[in-house]
């Protein structure tokens, strides 16, 4: 047999599985009867590149193909491509073979056919079968029909009484069609042909495929990025990707790292969909190009597409009905183009003016139908000409800051920048601040230039001192601080105090921190030279009525570490009175808050928290809001609220990771410390420990002042997990170093240092350390340090003294609303009270502690009540950690907690006054309570929750 129907070579990347499916179809083909095969997909998925490349494999092995193209409706007369077909039946069969005769005339009887079959087109039908069948006597025939939706109804009914009336055999029947098309041009005998056929549909090719398919048509190997970026905006398309690879191939070789716009605006893909879309519906055209206005960053709205294109809401739809089944639009509520590739060419064949126009119009009708802010700013700045309207800046203004305050500083620009253009005044000067910031999120140094260069250029304090706020925060929390170019940024605008402001509060953490001559002279003095010579204007722009504030919050810090309360409060107060030089460095007004809280002013913090809402200058930078929660969350947990602290604290912490603040950032190690001291109080141990580890606060280095917490609940964690070696080395850095102990941050550093002494078998320097505590406590003259400090002190002690402290304690705590410490003191004196054999009163007091710990969030402390609570009603079982304790003689615990504490039997028995002999009877007797073989078991102690502190505390009492 003959076979010339070799067709064109073809190339192709992917679609194996496709291919294994038309391969299995054309084996089911050659064992029996006709296999039909429909592949669909949306333009340019590749199915007549599908088609051709498996018909040349089956050609390569020996089959019989036959390849009808359909050209478009209009191409060709009705009923030429039955016609087509039975010619190239008539041409595989020899020229002597009676078949092929036999259809050779049929062909010219029916040569004039352009209507209903008639007896000539059913002698070319009968005689077409008699073909087939002289070509299916040892393996089947592939008859691939590319475009099936563009065939004549005449001829496609032909294929039906070909393939259907009745099925021939070894008859294997492939078309292609395409999604949306058959419907809207297509005959309905496309359906009736293809009804419980095997159906195909093809997708976009996956990530891998699509590189492949871009490095072999441009020709190289462009960046992951680049490929990723051509995948995404195809959305695998081959056809897309083909027309993007072609212009990537273009370009010269050193541009490959970056995806050029013009490669995702490629002209020929705008002339195909256009000219394919105004054949099958002449709204379809103007639907598509509507969309590709109204999507900007979220789909777009169908009023809106209804609006831009100018038709009724029901044309739009039915229009939009025709591209969703063709897969250029997704079948939502909201419309979107579903590869930018289309939008972006769509939006290339318009000219600049028309593109204008359209946005500027979409933005009216937004706001007409008051719309978010962020869609109609969108379209304002999509248009390269401003839109004169009164309410277009405000809008502008509004999305950049809601841009800003969703992390998407990228976008935010865009807002801000038309914002700047087209606002004045007060709004004016807002969006440049804005502005600014979204330029130091996307990329620091750009951003700080771009400050510093806006700085130059302002001739007013009310724009001038933000700006500088700006600058400094990015210097100091966005670099390594002291970074040299904090010295030459601003020198010619800021003068020198503001760098001197810098200086010295990048080593604020250091001690001894400068005394007030020291602040007056040497720190703060002007230098004189090398800024440049400042206008009268100028001159107090940082001057001294500015630096008194940094002066003031030293002095304040000074006073607060060397236990002058009444000092500390006091310069703080004077600190923040000098709102505009608070804006100089961003810890300032931190810090000067921060010592009012530790000094238990609580109504002095609220009130200027209150009042700094009216702060013109800074109150607009999101960072310096977020450096403000960890004053209210130290004021929440003072009262009790741990879960509200710990969401404000991390709110504040990732506020600074998201800035770019390095981990080790004095300044984030700080607030690290006091969101791992809270995780810590609400049982997150875990939790608290890997924070940090992630932030270096489990390092080897010694405490400075401002880090005392952090190490003070890293020791706490030692605790926790049975080092008990490890947190007497903490304790000794810390109450060791140079600086002194201090109230550092607050009283609970005392609570702290007080509660792991006493762990420790430190009796002596607990008692010293509660003893510094409560003067402390009594010169900051406020109820709830007292009652803390009370509180610790009775815990120390025994009956009365130890009673009477710690119920005037809870009065203290009481009144001021202090519930997590009142919790504690409940708990204190619940113990003191059993072991006075008062059960009752015991039990009542910690039926109080468990309901304030469970309120306050305190997970630890709840545990470590219901623990006592089972202890006191012996609901425990016999062989339970909790069940040996109550089991333990007074003389057992005192004698176990020491050995866990590290001392030998020789050691405890001098310190008891009592023979080896007895200490060892004692510890196997403890042993055999607690189900523990010997020391090497301590550590099974620490896994009860509760457990450690029920012994200590019952051993101590």
């Amino acid at each position: 047999m003959h076979r010339t129907d070799e067709g064109p070579k073809t190339s192709m990347t992917g679609r194996q599985a496709e291919l294994r499916r038309l391969g299995a179809a054309l084996e089911d083909g050659a064992r029996g009867g006709p296999v039909r095969v429909l592949v669909t997909g949306e333009p340019g998925i590749g199915r007549t590149t599908l088609l051709r490349t498996f018909s040349a494999a089956a050609r390569a092995q020996g089959r019989i193909a036959v390849d009808v193209p359909c050209p478009p409706h209009g191409h060709q007369p009705p009923f030429a491509l039955a016609r087509q077909l039975a010619a190239k039946l008539a041409a595989l069969l020899p020229p002597e073979d009676p078949h092929r005769t036999a259809l050779d005339a049929s062909l010219s009887a029916a040569a004039g056919r352009t209507g209903p079959p008639g007896q000539a087109a059913d002698t070319l039908l009968a005689d077409a079968r008699a073909a087939l069948a002289a070509l299916t006597p040892d393996g089947p025939v592939l008859l691939s029909l590319d475009d099936a939706h563009r065939a004549d109804t005449a001829s496609l009914d032909f294929l039906r009484r070909l393939l259907l009336t009745p099925p021939p055999a070894r008859l294997v029947l492939i078309a292609s069609a395409r999604d949306g098309e058959s419907r809207a041009g297509g005959p309905g005998e496309l359906h009736e042909l293809f009804a419980g056929a095997r159906h195909i549909p093809l997708v976009g090719l996956a990530p891998s495929q699509s590189a492949a398919l871009i490095r072999r048509v441009a020709r190289r190997a462009p960046t992951a990025d680049v490929v990723a970026e051509c995948h995404r905006a195809c959305a695998g398309n081959p056809y897309l990707l083909t027309e993007v690879a072609r212009i990537l191939r273009d370009r010269p070789a050193a541009a490959a790292d970056a995806t050029p716009a013009a490669a995702l605006r490629p002209a020929p893909v705008a002339e195909s969909i256009g000219t394919r879309l105004a054949g099958l519906d002449p709204n379809a055209g103007k639907v598509a190009l509507a969309i590709a206005v109204a999507e900007t960053h979220s789909a777009a709205d169908p009023l809106l597409v209804s609006h831009l294109s100018g038709l009724t809401l029901a044309e739009t739809l039915a229009a939009v009905d025709l591209l969703v089944c063709m897969h250029l639009v997704g079948d939502d509520h909201e419309l979107f183009l579903r590869h930018r590739v289309v939008r972006n060419a769509l939006l290339g064949r318009m000219t600049l003016m028309a593109r204008n126009a359209a946005h500027l119009a979409a933005a009216a009708y937004l706001h007409g139908k008051q719309a978010p802010a962020e869609r109609i700013a969108d379209h304002l700045a999509a248009s390269t000409v401003p839109l004169d309207e009164p309410w277009a800046a405000p809008v502008l203004l509004r999305a950049g800051q809601k841009a800003l305050a969703a992390r998407e500083p990228d976008r935010a620009r865009r807002y801000l920048e038309h914002a700047v253009l087209a606002a004045s005044g007060e709004d004016r000067r807002v969006a440049i601040l804005e502005l600014i910031d979204a330029k130091i999120g996307i990329d620091l140094a750009q951003g700080l230039h771009e400050a510093v260069r806006t700085l130059e250029e302002a001739t007013d304090d009310a724009l001038r001192l933000p700006l500088l706020a700006r600058i400094s925060t990015a210097l100091y929390l966005g670099s390594e601080p002291g970074a040299a170019a904090r010295t030459t940024l601003t020198a010619g605008r800021a003068g020198s105090g503001w760098q001197q402001v810098h200086r010295l509060l990048d080593g604020l953490h250091a001690y001894p921190l400068p005394s007030a001559a020291q602040l007056g002279d040497e720190r703060l003095a002007p230098k004189g030279r090398g800024l440049g010579r400042r206008t009268a204007a100028e001159a107090d722009f940082c001057g001294p009525d500015r630096v008194a504030a940094a002066t003031s919050v030293v002095s304040a810090l000074r006073g607060h570490l060397t236990c002058r309360p009444a000092d500390a409060v006091r310069d703080a107060r004077e600190a923040l009175r000098e709102e505009r030089g608070l804006c100089l460095h961003p810890v300032l007004r931190l810090l000067a808050l921060m010592v009012l809280t530790w000094n238990g002013r609580d109504e002095d913090v609220t009130a200027q928290l209150r009042l700094h809402h009216d702060c013109a200058d800074c109150h607009e930078h999101p960072l310096h809001r977020a450096l403000l929660l960890p004053v209210t969350a130290r004021m929440a947990l003072m009262r009790g609220r741990l879960r509200t602290a710990h969401e404000q604290l991390g709110e504040c912490v990732d506020a600074l990771v998201h800035y770019g603040t390095r981990p080790q950032h004095p300044l984030l190690l700080w607030i690290v410390g006091m969101l791992a001291e809270v995780r810590l109080a609400t049982g997150q141990g875990a939790e608290a420990r890997a924070l940090l580890r992630e932030h270096g606060g489990l390092g080897g280095r010694s405490p400075d002042w401002l880090h005392r917490d952090v190490w003070l609940t890293r020791a706490r964690l030692r605790a926790d997990g049975g080092d008990l070696p490890g947190v007497l080395a903490d304790l000794a850095e810390v109450t060791g170093a140079t600086t002194p102990l201090g109230p550092t941050g607050g009283v609970h550093a005392y609570v702290h240092t007080v509660d792991l002494l006493t762990q420790l078998g430190r009796h002596a320097e607990a008692r010293d350390t509660a003893r510094a505590l409560l003067r402390t406590a009594e010169a900051m003259d406020t109820p709830r340090e007292r009652g803390i400090a009370l509180r610790v002190l009775g815990a120390l002690g025994g009956a009365p003294d130890g009673e009477e402290l710690l119920r005037e304690a809870m009065r203290l705590l009481a009144g001021a609303h202090a519930d997590f410490d009142l919790a504690h003191a409940a708990a204190d004196l619940a113990c003191l009270l059993f072991d006075e054999g008062r059960y009752e009163e015991a039990t009542a007091e910690l039926s109080t502690a468990l309901e304030l710990a469970d309120r306050c969030g305190a997970r630890p402390l709840a545990a470590r009540v219901r623990q006592r609570l089972a202890a006191s009603e012996g609901r425990s079982a016999g062989r339970s950690p909790l069940g040996g304790v109550l089991k333990l003689t007074k003389r057992e615990k005192q004698i176990l907690v020491d050995a866990v504490r590290g001392s030998t039997n020789e050691r405890i028995a001098t310190t008891l006054h009592i023979t080896r002999r007895t200490v060892e009877l004692h510890l196997s007797s403890a042993y055999r309570k607690l189900d523990i073989t010997g020391r090497k078991d301590f550590p099974h102690l620490f896994r009860t929750a509760g457990l450690w502190p029920l012994l200590v505390d019952s051993a101590s009492t």
